[in-house]
């Protein structure tokens, strides 16, 4: 009987000590490009999904860090790679740390990457595209297991939009593609060719590609979703 007690009372300080100590908050790490900086068609930053997530976890007490300096609007998917593997660094609070260590001290990352490469090629010379994005996806699958190293909890990639009026076959070759890489990663994969397919997310005869913040609005109800 003693014996019995014994071994509750252990269980019940463990469990006690656990959930005194287990730390449920979320450091967030948001890399990428144009749309991962929240820019619009007009050229002007948003609040784009990643201020909007963060904004989500401190409402919900559940946000330990963010961090968002290796994004660029002209970054391409080896831009990322490169710093990973040459231990690239950012000041934060007056400290040097490297994308290495943000990545992995982050749970969530999202990563925007490959539209500028995509669309620079649809609008200057489709021949060959598909190989083109087969080289493409080569890199971004190289990026994926270079973060797939480090700690995390959710990585989620956001997939490709098609703002022309034709080419669907190319985007829906891209984004299956792609797809496909980031499941084999164990990652979460957003086709953003399904969600935003409604023409008020882009501004009419705009010179970019880049959407209306209430694609941005969606995209984060979606990603919300995930984790």
């Amino acid at each position: 009987m003693k014996k019995a007690i014994l071994i509750l009372l252990i269980c019940f300080s463990c469990y006690f000590v656990y959930n005194i100590t287990n730390d449920n908050s979320l450091y967030y790490l948001n890399i990428g490009d144009a749309l991962a900086m929240g820019i619009t068609s007009n050229n002007v930053t948003t609040e784009g999904y990643s201020i909007k997530l963060k904004n989500y976890l401190e409402e919900n007490k559940k946000l330990k860090g963010y961090n968002s300096s290796f994004t660029n609007k002209d970054y391409r998917i080896t831009d990322i790679t490169k710093s990973i593997k040459y231990h690239d660094t950012v000041i934060i609070n007056k400290d040097e740390i490297t994308i290495n260590e943000l990545l992995k001290k982050s749970d969530i990352i999202t990563i925007s990457l490959g539209m500028n490469e995509l669309y620079y090629k649809l609008f200057l010379n489709k021949n060959n595209i598909y190989s083109y994005i087969d080289g493409m996806l080569e890199d971004m699958q190289e990026l994926l297991i270079e973060i797939d190293r480090y700690n995390h909890q959710k990585v989620i990639v956001l997939g490709y939009y098609n703002i022309t009026n034709s080419n669907n076959d190319i985007f829906t070759y891209v984004n299956h593609k792609l797809n496909k890489i980031v499941t084999k990663q164990g990652f979460e994969f957003i086709d953003l060719n399904q969600i935003l397919n409604n023409n008020t997310y882009f501004k009419e005869n705009s010179n970019t590609f880049y959407p209306e913040k209430s694609a941005y609005d969606k995209i984060f109800q979606i990603i919300v979703d995930k984790i």
